[in-house]
């Protein structure tokens, strides 16, 4: 069966705990995705006798890690952000719009599923890794590289199916220590042309129960989990480039300030943000991936292209001149009388460049390319503030 592309989309939701999977039901269209499954099989080099390379091969441990884009709306924003920034207490209401803060720490965890045609892979214990916010054609993108404890894509039978009255179903661990990770109850698999919603998922990791059904099936026929048919809900516009400000400061009131108009805000030809946690994956018995995530040294960097104006640039970025910087961006009103929009704000509280080029192009005008570092500040005991206001209530986070 061949599968369009275009036919699949991100459906996600947060976990309750590390460890547990769930049936993801907030839906989100997809712009790209690479989540690569690395099973780690090579041939068997041991020496027995052959003058051939191998007779067979041998499983390692497995990885699950890639990253998915999607345009950066205010809606799924939110989940963004909570995967790799730890999330407060969300404040707002339907009619002002509701405030959600993220300070870094350890996001949450999330199962995410995206199809294959008519398939889909389950990912679970999901979180995120590194996230580039950055514009592509005036549009906010997201892209956020993932890391993940467990997937659920494919299985086959332990015991055949022999007909009528079929209530379980067993599976093969020759690979999966535990095959039913990832799946839950209210879940549709597909045995052959079959499909069987689940009514449980045992605690043994290799039973599923469902109501009395026909089906047959030999031993090592596949078993597929059926993909949802998403909701999408209401469509929100992305995050544009002309409605970014960015100001920059002495420190973060003065950035803040700065960024609060026209007039005092610093324009752009180009600015992108990457957020990263570093994860380490911890191995853990009776797991063939990784156990747990966590986070390592955390960092940022913001990258920007502006119009040359001084050597002023140069000079700060020799002398390590750190400044603040508050980069605000700002949506469709959420309240009728507009005192009220979507907007993102990102606060660096102390930033310092590690790199200034200027370079010339025949015909063109020279353009400051700036990378800089994002730094702890000592003297407020912050680094990143992110504040997201939009129009989904704390609780679906």
């Amino acid at each position: 069966m061949n599968a369009l592309a275009d036919k699949s989309y991100l459906a996600l939701k947060p976990q309750v705990d590390a460890s547990t999977p769930i049936i993801p039901a907030i839906h989100f269209p997809l712009v790209a995705e690479n989540i690569r499954i690395t099973a780690n099989i090579e041939a068997d080099r041991r020496m027995k006798g052959l003058s051939w390379k191998s007779d067979d091969v041998v499983k390692g441990a497995r990885t699950i890690e890639g990253d998915f884009t999607v345009f950066g709306d205010p809606a799924v924003l939110g989940h963004i952000l909570n995967m790799i920034q730890e999330k407060g207490s969300s404040t707002g209401s339907a009619g002002d719009g509701y405030t959600h803060p993220y300070t870094p720490g350890e996001g949450k965890h999330y199962t995410l599923e995206i199809p294959r045609g008519g398939y889909a892979e389950r990912y679970f214990g999901v979180r995120g890794d590194t996230l580039e916010l950055s514009f592509d054609d005036s549009k906010l993108m997201a892209k956020l590289a993932i890391k993940a404890t467990g997937v659920f894509r494919s299985a086959s039978l332990a015991i055949a199916l022999t007909g009528a009255g079929m209530t379980s179903a067993k599976f093969d661990t020759t690979y999966e220590v535990n095959p039913t990770k990832g799946l839950c109850v209210g879940d549709t698999i597909i045995i052959g042309a079959t499909e069987i919603v689940l009514t449980s998922v045992d605690d043994d990791g290799i039973t599923v129960g469902f109501a009395s059904i026909s089906v047959t099936a030999s031993v090592a026929d596949p078993v597929f989990l059926k993909a949802q048919t998403p909701s999408f809900g209401t469509q929100l516009e992305p995050f544009y480039l002309p409605n970014v400000k960015v100001g920059f400061g002495a420190d973060e009131t003065a950035a803040t300030t700065a960024a609060g108009t026209e007039a005092t805000a610093t324009a752009l030809n180009e600015v992108s943000i990457e957020i990263k946690n570093n994860l380490l994956t911890a191995a853990q018995t009776g797991k063939r991936t990784s156990g747990a995530l966590f986070n390592q040294t955390l960092e940022a960097q913001i990258k920007l292209k502006r119009m040359f104006d001084t050597p002023q640039e140069y000079r700060d970025w020799l002398e390590g001149i750190g400044k603040a910087i508050t980069i605000i961006m700002s949506g469709k009103p959420i309240k009728s009388d507009l005192t009220t929009r979507e907007l993102v704000t990102l606060k660096f509280y102390k930033t310092k460049k590690i790199d200034n080029q200027e370079p010339l192009s025949v015909g063109g005008y020279v353009i400051c390319e700036q990378v800089i570092e994002s730094l702890y500040d000592a003297s407020t005991s912050k680094s990143l503030e992110i504040s997201l206001v939009n129009r989904s209530a704390g609780t679906v986070y």
